[in-house]
């Protein structure tokens, strides 16, 4: 069976930057799922984080797009060694208006089953530094949100058997090395 890999991680942390050299690296030994939150909002999805209804709505469609984009990989390459997830399951319920109890009975999931659904989570951390968060029609966090975030996203996958942090680096190549290597570890059945 093919594992299921979480790169997970505040605002601006790198990930799809990391899931292209990976793929690039790796070619078809993985499968890339990418971020849902991305393909919703950039295909014309209001984003209006203010609104608790406009966010209600926007988490459950990305809860279920990430579950199908991540079905779809496996589809698409059987024989990947690793399916590379943007982005988790539970990575909505930090941004869920009604807290994670609530995100978790909406969806009719619980924590138990969304980490089982990985074999590991590969948590990066996001630079301290203003110059990374430009808004963007997708990312509108400041500084300030995204490292918020990004603690709430350690929290909520806190307890995961296989979850690997990758600390912020003011040099970002450091920081690949690291994931790097955590995929290798993962591949040569070491994680």
């Amino acid at each position: 069976m093919t594992k299921k890999i979480v790169l997970t991680g505040g605002p601006a942390s790198g990930k799809t930057t990391m899931l292209s050299i990976l793929k690039e690296e790796y070619g078809t030994d993985i499968e890339v799922a990418k971020e849902a939150a991305t393909l919703v909002y950039s295909g014309g999805f209001p984003r209006n984080d203010a609104s608790k209804r406009y966010t209600y709505h926007a988490q459950r469609i990305i809860y279920t797009c990430t579950r199908e984009l991540e079905d779809l990989a496996t589809e698409i390459n059987p024989s990947a060694k690793l399916i590379l997830c943007d982005r988790g399951s539970l990575d909505g319920a930090v941004y869920w208006p009604y807290g994670v109890e609530d995100f978790l009975k909406v969806m009719g999931t619980d924590v138990q089953t969304e980490f089982g659904r990985y074999y590991a989570v590969i948590h990066m951390s996001p630079p301290n530094d203003p110059k990374y968060y430009q808004n963007t029609a997708v990312r509108i966090e400041t500084l300030d949100r995204a490292l918020e975030v990004d603690r709430e996203i350690l929290k909520i996958w806190e307890g995961h058997p296989r979850r690997v942090i990758i600390p912020a680096y003011d040099d970002f190549v450091e920081k690949a090395l690291l994931v790097r290597k955590t995929i290798k570890q993962i591949i040569d059945g070491e994680i």
